[in-house]
Order: structure tokens, then C-alpha cells, then sequence
């Protein structure tokens, strides 16, 4: 049975044809770039849509398209193009707090990485150490479980983690970027 939250999440087909007759008209505004990508803003839609040159990060949201309910550490992505364009929700900043527990922990996880002599993922790290705000800790457990169900290999050691890439959307942390 579908339930009530599931269908709020999703995008209807009217609403999907909506934002690709405004995409296909210029109706956007860039909102963010990156070395692989340009995000643009929807205009009045609350959805942003982005631009990759990076295969691995397309492949992703080609995995998690319209599966909220199974990966909900990343972004809702409601289309994806086949080529290198995806519809994504529109998140927000996170907290100052929680940017900075993000940043700290990075700068703790740069330390152990040195230490190891090698790559390892954040994950690895998380296993180790028992100085983790709270709430970053569940974020990154659940993460790792999403991370896991992609079946992507070594996609731990690829993930892009850092607190420019995680935002806030409907009251919870996402990956926005990866």
C-alpha cells in the first residue's frame, strides 16, 4: 500500500513535464557549481536541477531516483535524463553547528587518514572513534547503510563527504552532492 508521506515526496507526472517545459524554456537560476557540475534553481518550483560531468555521481542518482524511502541520506532525486541531468528537491543550509561538527570531524578524519597510509573511507574512520556528535553519528550510520545498498564498488572511498555537500531537507541531513 503506498502510503500518504510516500506520495508528498514524489513527483507527479504534470509536475515532472512542469519543471522540464521551464528547464527547456530558460526558467532557472544557478544556484551552486562545482569542478563537475552546475546546480540551477527551478523558477517557483521547489526543485533544483543539475548538470554532471561526473559519471560516477550521475550512476548514483540514477540508482536512487524515486527511492526516498530506501536511501534517505541522499537528496530525493525525481528524474534523471539519461545523459548527465537530474531533477532533484531543493534542500537548505545546514546549522552552523552542525557545519562545524562536520568540518571538525573531516579534519579529524584527514588526521587518520594520514595515519593509515592509505585510503580509507569515513566509515572506517566512524568505527574508531567514540567522539562523535550525536547527531552526525546517526547521520553517518545511516549513510553508510545507504551507501552499502548501492552496490557501487569502493564507492565508500569516492564519497565527496564534506559539509558543502550535505544540507537540510524536510528536517534531516541529505547528501546533496557525492
Amino acid at each position: 500500500m503506498i502510503r500518504l508521506k510516500q506520495l508528498l515526496q514524489e513527483m507527479s507526472e504534470r509536475d515532472l513535464d512542469r519543471c522540464l517545459d521551464k528547464i527547456r524554456n530558460k526558467q532557472f537560476r544557478l544556484i551552486g557549481a562545482g569542478d563537475n557540475g552546475r546546480v540551477y534553481e527551478i523558477d517557483g518550483e521547489d526543485k533544483t536541477f543539475k548538470i554532471t560531468k561526473e559519471q560516477d555521481e550521475y550512476e548514483v542518482a540514477d540508482i536512487i531516483v524515486n527511492r526516498y524511502n530506501e536511501f534517505t541520506t541522499f537528496i530525493p532525486v525525481y528524474y534523471v535524463d539519461g545523459k548527465n541531468m537530474y531533477i532533484m528537491a531543493n534542500a537548505s543550509e545546514l546549522p552552523i553547528r552542525i557545519k562545524k561538527s562536520i568540518d571538525m570531524f573531516m579534519q579529524d578524519f584527514g588526521n587518520f587518514a594520514r595515519d593509515e597510509g592509505g585510503e580509507v573511507s569515513i566509515f572506517e574512520f566512524t568505527a574508531e572513534t567514540d567522539n562523535l556528535d550525536p547527531m552526525l553519528d546517526n547521520f553517518l550510520n545511516a549513510l553508510q547503510s545507504d551507501v552499502e545498498k548501492l552496490n557501487i564498488p569502493e564507492f565508500d572511498l569516492d564519497l565527496d563527504f564534506r559539509s558543502d555537500n550535505i544540507m537540510m531537507w524536510n528536517g534531516k541531513m541529505v547528501m546533496v552532492d557525492w
